[in-house]
């Protein structure tokens, strides 16, 4: 291909010329001459001429074209022939150009051809190229006229220097190096640092161009046979533009052999390739370690990608647990129908390349050919970003393979290119799919051929979350038997709207295990959302499917990483031992529940079932009446609104209450509310507004479950809450106080029972009630069933008033010591920066 610039610079510089009509090119060199454009042959001599001048500093007027060729029958001339002397009387390379169709029988003829005119002409050197990365270059003088094998050299000499010479070459004392992880992870990042250019490239461009280099490099450490040198490293007398050159050949090459990968031309400069060749060379990517190369290529990607394509990456930490906890067989054929970067697919490889060198020890035709068979047969994956599916091929590369089978596409659609990819055709699906994101009717590029009626989840809306479909998804692709591992929002698992979704899953599964992930388990990916780990086995066929059996239910708190992505403890390797032993226990957070415990629930979250053991034995503790909250607060509940555009931008002589206004131990702020107009409060006055000694609860985000009181001397006539906070009244008379019930006049009466409530609500018992109703994903938060669900004891009046003045005189000393703790710590800042105790 020829290189435009170097084309554009040839014709500034009068060397070549082409006519308007682009059908005759005329080469402006030792002698002028003319040739039909449309000939292919003549634009690959085109590029060689170019390359001599530009490449190889050989000066125009002492190249010629057509040189005839004494003593030669037929007296067909030569292409293309530098000279050693202005007067271009000594030949010093003799070229022969074919088209890029050049069979390979017409290309050792036109060789043969090469060596007859290089011979007669007494060139120095012969160099044969066809345009399709086969350059080929000989030393003539000084061999015999027959040699073609022992006169073979990488490269003809820049401006009449001395032939390059190599350093690397396979199979010698001084062949290429296999190196530890941190030395690989060293040379990737400078790789990418010299592509990337300090922000002129994207990173994920930069990343690109370097897998282009990879991927040449590896080609060129396979092909390359004992006692070749390696083709790209930096040889003596050799410019960046000759190894720019041998990198693009190897690159077109491999690209040749293996068209799946990329499709696109390198489009780095000459001296960039150059200086990552210079870095890289001394390295076999294919001789280093699979687990050392694995994880400095995986730790590469993260940095390279966590922070603008974050979401196409899920953490080592949690890719390793899932497929250890999925188990990958020989056997199994796997699918990621959500591949990113690849990380389930190639942890999988590694597991069950493990299992075939341990189960075939000692016999290495049979670990070879089953390994083979494995990446190249039963690993398959579906990524829709054809940037991101490159990384993912790339990946699977380096990682010893598996790669022909990344499909392009949406995995959403029915059907796909590669014909093994289809329903009921795996045992194993590992996958990450995305969140939050909607598909609606007509959106062929999130659909592919399907439309949202092929699917039984979709229930005939204008948007269904994508990770609904992908569930259905894996169903589909999973044969009888089929076992999944896919991390999915905590939305499908307690969402009430999504009930109909939970029931699906437990008619089409038997669920083994799910795990709760921290909410910032994919934080660094840009995600907020609650997720949890599902394991889950599609029923077989004839398996009753209403069978009780129990659910493995575990929490990880520490994940191998913290909330700020900094190394920290882990969870995962005691829960994975706890699942694969059949044990666990609510100290460690794990729990077995049988299924006939969720038919009537209707939840599938790990922490309402993990708080119910808990919160259950803390009222067998409890001697007194126990009564559902709805018992005290049902009748009163509500929640308020805000006004369009939200109460932050809203003016009004009326004051609102957020969730933020609620104070963490229970006070309500009565200074700087936002406001509202006076018609927005008569419409939702009702419902919205607020009384002293009303109950407030915040009924999502993350402070979900706090409780706050208006005060009895509330200074506000007329104030509302908006529609985040739940808002309930406490009446002078409880359950259970018919015996004792003096009139519904009595304040304080009313003053102590909403003081009780409020105080068991804020308690530790009423807190974990709280806990366990949070459900959804992305948010969280509790519906207005919570007060149904949440229950409370009632004990005597009197027994309530001893409750709440013991705890009002600790929450009044709570408040004095945080107040002056305040106090204290404004003084010291304070006179911190003028300090005379300084040493």
């Amino acid at each position: 291909m020829i290189n435009s610039e170097y084309l554009q610079r040839a014709i500034e510089l009068g060397i070549v010329e082409i006519n308007e009509k682009r059908d005759v090119v005329t080469y402006k060199l030792g002698r002028e001459r003319k040739y039909p454009w449309s000939n292919p042959e003549e634009r690959v001599r085109a590029e060689q001429i170019i390359q001599l001048i530009f490449d190889y500093q050989y000066s125009p007027q002492r190249i010629l074209t057509e040189v005839p060729v004494p003593d030669r029958t037929p007296s067909k001339p030569a292409d293309i022939v530098v000279f050693a002397d202005d007067r271009r009387k000594d030949p010093y390379i003799t070229c022969e150009t074919a088209a890029p169709s050049t069979t390979a029988s017409m290309r050792m003829q036109k060789i043969e051809q090469l060596f007859g005119y290089a011979n007669a002409l007494a060139s120095r050197f012969a160099v044969y190229y066809d345009g399709k990365a086969e350059k080929t270059c000989w030393e003539v003088r000084g061999h015999g006229g027959l040699e073609r094998t022992k006169n073979l050299i990488n490269d003809i000499p820049v401006n009449y220097g001395a032939i390059p010479t190599y350093t690397y070459v396979k199979g010698s004392a001084k062949d290429l190096e296999a190196v530890q992880g941190d030395v690989l992870l060293r040379v990737f990042d400078k790789c990418h640092s010299i592509l990337w250019a300090g922000g002129k490239l994207d990173p994920s461009e930069a990343f690109d161009e370097m897998s282009k280099v990879m991927f040449a490099k590896l080609d060129d450490e396979r092909r390359t046979v004992n006692g070749e040198p390696y083709k790209l490293q930096w040889g003596i007398n050799e410019t960046d533009i000759m190894v720019a050159d041998r990198v693009i050949d190897s690159y077109l090459s491999a690209r040749e052999s293996d068209t799946g990968v990329f499709t696109e031309d390198i489009r780095s400069e000459p001296h960039k390739l150059a200086a990552v060749i210079g870095n890289m060379q001394y390295i076999s990517l294919d001789a280093t370690d699979p687990d050392a190369k694995g994880r400095a290529f995986e730790q590469f990607l993260g940095d390279v990608f966590r922070g603008k394509l974050g979401q196409f990456f899920t953490r080592r930490e949690l890719v390793d647990f899932l497929v250890q906890l999925v188990q990958p067989e020989l056997n199994d054929k796997i699918l990621d129908p959500a591949c990113g970067s690849g990380g389930f697919l190639v942890y999988a490889l590694k597991q069950v390349f493990s299992d075939i060198e341990d189960k075939y020890r000692g016999n290495e035709q049979n670990i070879f050919r089953h390994k083979l068979e494995f990446a190249n047969e039963k690993i398959y994956g579906i990524e829709i970003n054809q940037k991101i599916a490159r990384v993912s091929m790339m990946d699977m590369v380096v990682n010893d393979d598996g790669h022909t089978n990344i499909e392009i596409a949406s995995a959403l659609s029915n059907t796909f290119f590669n014909d093994r990819i289809f329903d009921g055709g795996f045992s194993l699906v590992l996958t990450n799919p995305p969140f939050g994101d909607s598909v609606g009717r007509d959106q062929v590029d999130k659909l592919g051929d399907a439309e949202l009626d092929d699917y039984e989840l979709y229930q005939n809306t204008k948007k269904i979350k994508s990770e609904i479909l992908f569930l259905e998804r894996c169903e589909r692709f999973l044969c009888p038997g089929g076992r999944l591992g896919m991390v999915v929002p905590d939305g499908i698992l307690s969402n009430p709207s999504l009930n109909y979704v939970r029931e699906y899953l437990l008619q089409k599964f038997k669920i083994l295990a799910i795990v709760k992930l921290p909410i910032f388990a994919f934080r660094a990916s840009g995600s907020g959302i609650g997720t949890s780990l599902l394991f889950a086995r599609k029923w077989r066929l004839w398996e009753p499917t209403q069978q009780d059996y129990d659910i493995f239910m575990a929490i990880a708190d520490h994940i191998g990483y913290d909330s700020t992505a900094r190394p920290d403890t882990s969870d995962l390797p005691s829960i994975l031992s706890h699942f694969h032993n059949g044990t666990g226990n609510l100290q460690d957070r794990i729990i077995r529940v049988d299924r006939s415990q969720i038919l009537g629930k209707s939840r599938l979250d790990v922490p309402y079932y993990y708080l119910e053991p808990i919160i259950e034995r803390e009222f067998m503790q409890i001697e007194e009446p126990i009564y559902r909250l709805s018992d005290v607060a049902g009748a009163s509940l509500s929640s308020g609104k805000s006004p369009k555009g939200g109460a932050t931008y809203s003016f009004g002589p009326i004051p609102i209450i957020l969730i933020g206004d609620i104070d963490t131990d229970g006070a309500i702020k009565t200074r700087d509310l936002n406001t509202v107009p006076e018609s927005f409060f008569e419409d939702n006055r009702v419902k919205g507004s607020v009384r002293p000694l009303d109950i407030l609860v915040a009924k999502d985000g993350a402070t979900t479950g706090k409780v706050g009181m208006i005060p009895y001397d509330f200074e506000y006539e007329h104030c509302l809450i908006n529609e985040h906070i739940f808002k309930f009244s406490v009446g002078p008379v409880l359950p259970g106080d018919e015996e004792y019930a003096t009139g519904d006049d009595d304040l304080e009466l009313k003053r102590i029972n909403t003081l009780y409530v409020f105080f068991f609500l804020k308690s530790r018992l009423g807190q974990r009630q709280f806990e366990r109703e949070i459900s959804g994903g992305a948010q969280g938060g509790i519906t207005r069933e919570f007060v149904e669900n949440m229950r409370i004891p009632i004990p005597r009046p009197s027994v309530r008033r001893g409750i709440v003045e013991r705890s009002e005189r600790e929450y009044s000393r709570y408040l004095e010591l945080a107040r002056d703790a305040g106090l204290q710590y404004q003084s010291f800042n304070s006179s911190l920066y003028y300090s005379s105790d300084w040493d």
